[in-house]
């Protein structure tokens, strides 16, 4: 199954990253929106495939391993989920942490609010005091923001110096991404709108405040390294396989350290 997306390329538009000071391409958004509950309940991946996403919380701890063993290290404090959905994450914190989240569709949030206080909505417009957040997560969301930029702007300021961001993103310039081009499998979710490679990652964080202080690509500790995902990197007129680098994970902390 691919997207289709009207004159549009993704190596081209992808390159275009690297001859301007853009930190990330806009496409058109598709018919099903994040905040749509049937996001959650009757998607389809890029395989064909219908997901529950209530159903998945199992698969979604397990995928979140390193992320959750970095924030057990953490002292507990303040912590928000931008894009909590059903509250995953936020169920597998240690339960000392103040948890908060923000999420689009009501039903996602109605089931994230036994583990933590939900605001339902766009997440500019929660009204948050400066500097409340020890800990923001920004778990693949800023992909799904028609303005990212100002996001991060506001995430930034939510944090009290110290304080600490989690962002997952997909890299759009991935190795496999360049390999299958508008086959590429993250460019499948019509609520991807705004679209990041690695590169321009790092530019729009460094821009909006935050030091970078690792990066991680998570694959060969999930599900998806198998036998038949490395085969599928063989067959660049389908769609392309889950592969290392299509994910990538960046653990920041404020610029004014």
């Amino acid at each position: 199954m691919f997207r289709d997306i009207p004159n549009f390329d993704l190596a081209t538009a992808m390159r275009s990253l690297y001859q301007t000071d853009a930190y990330y391409v806009t496409v058109p958004a598709g018919k099903s929106e994040a905040g749509d509950d049937t996001y959650w309940t009757k998607s389809v991946d890029p395989d064909g495939n219908i997901r529950d996403r209530f159903a998945e919380r199992d698969q979604y701890v397990n995928n979140i391993r390193p992320e959750l063993e970095f924030i057990a290290q953490l002292s507990p404090g303040r912590v928000l989920d931008i894009g909590c959905g059903p509250g995953w994450l936020l169920s597998a914190l240690n339960p000392d942490w103040e948890r908060h989240g923000v999420e689009l569709s009501a039903a996602a949030a109605e089931h994230a609010a036994q583990y933590g206080n939900i605001f339902v909505g766009p997440f500019e417009d929660a009204d948050f005091a400066s500097g409340m957040f020890d800990l923001i997560v920004m778990y693949h969301v800023i992909e799904h923001l028609p303005d990212p930029v100002v996001a991060l702007g506001r995430a930034l300021a939510l944090l009290q110096p110290g304080g600490l961001l989690i962002l997952g993103t997909p890299d759009f310039d991935s190795g496999c991404a360049r390999r299958f081009g508008n086959r590429y499998r993250m460019l499948h979710d019509p609520t991807h709108i705004s679209l990041f490679s690695n590169d321009s990652m790092h530019r729009c964080l460094r821009a909006t405040g935050f030091h970078i202080d690792r990066v991680e690509y998570p694959y060969f500790d999930t599900q998806w390294f198998d036998r038949e995902n490395l085969l599928r990197m063989l067959e660049s007129d389908a769609t392309s396989p889950p592969f290392y680098g299509n994910f990538m994970t960046f653990y920041c902390s404020r610029g004014d350290n």
